[in-house]
């Protein structure tokens, strides 16, 4: 079933979808369907140009990014906030590079990066949690890795131990493969502790709702804001494509 949810999942992404819609206008133009097959051949246009257009996107990221707010900068006395009682600070996984050359900062990507840099600054207005870091053996690419590679969640922690985080603050989730995977886990290691849970601002909703499904005691704590940042004027970005 794990692998039945990647392969339909990765068929949904943008751009298998619009090729899918692409390949069955066409197919449907050779057999003389001509509704139909411009019908496909014109979603597939559609979506591709939408996806591939760095306006839309962040249109699109901006509203998932926008539905919960940002950790606070500084914690205070008088102003108490939602993250002052947790006890664990967990940071989901993305991925990361196999590059044995470079640092372990360096081998992660840019979302893993940044999603760490913001488990990193919560943890430190933190001093009594532990840091919680999830990823199992695989690779960003999704080449096959060697018995000996390391997990996402000990790159992760190597990468911490870099930036000057204590080791033995560290917990590593290496078994979990998706965010429901990694949400059940939390569940078990943590029980009714407080977790600040830290990933994608637009991955933040998905993993909330997984969350409660779960039973974790979660707050949301978004980091690797891709629709946030000072937009350029609307006919630049109207012609930038990715996201």
């Amino acid at each position: 079933m794990f692998a039945l949810k990647k392969i339909i999942g990765s068929l949904l992404m943008p751009l298998p979808l619009s090729l899918i819609f692409l390949s069955l206008g066409l197919l449907l133009l050779a057999f003389r369907r001509r509704r139909p097959a411009w019908l496909g051949l014109g979603l597939g246009l559609a979506i591709l140009l939408l996806a591939g257009n760095r306006a839309a996107s962040t249109l699109l990221c901006a509203s998932l990014e926008t539905r919960y707010a940002p950790a606070p900068l500084l914690l205070s006395p008088d102003k108490p906030s939602v993250i002052n009682p947790c006890d664990y600070v967990a940071v989901l996984g993305s991925g990361h590079g196999e590059a044995r050359d470079l640092s372990a900062a360096q081998r992660l990507c840019d979302s893993a990066r940044a999603r760490l840099l913001e488990g990193l600054r919560i943890a430190r207005l933190l001093p009594e949690a532990r840091l919680i870091l999830s990823g199992p053996r695989s690779s960003m690419t999704g080449t096959p890795l060697d018995a000996g590679s390391q997990t996402h969640a000990r790159v992760m922690a190597d990468a911490a131990v870099e930036l000057g985080f204590p080791r033995d603050r560290i917990l590593e989730i290496d078994t979990a493969r998706d965010t429901a995977e990694e949400t059940a886990a939390l569940a078990k290691l943590a029980g009714k502790h407080r977790i600040a849970l830290v990933t994608s601002a637009w991955h933040i909703p998905r993993a909330m709702r997984l969350a409660r499904h779960a039973g974790l005691n979660a707050v949301a704590c978004p980091a690797d804001y891709l629709g946030r940042s000072e937009p350029a004027p609307l006919p630049d970005r109207l012609g930038e494509l990715g996201c």
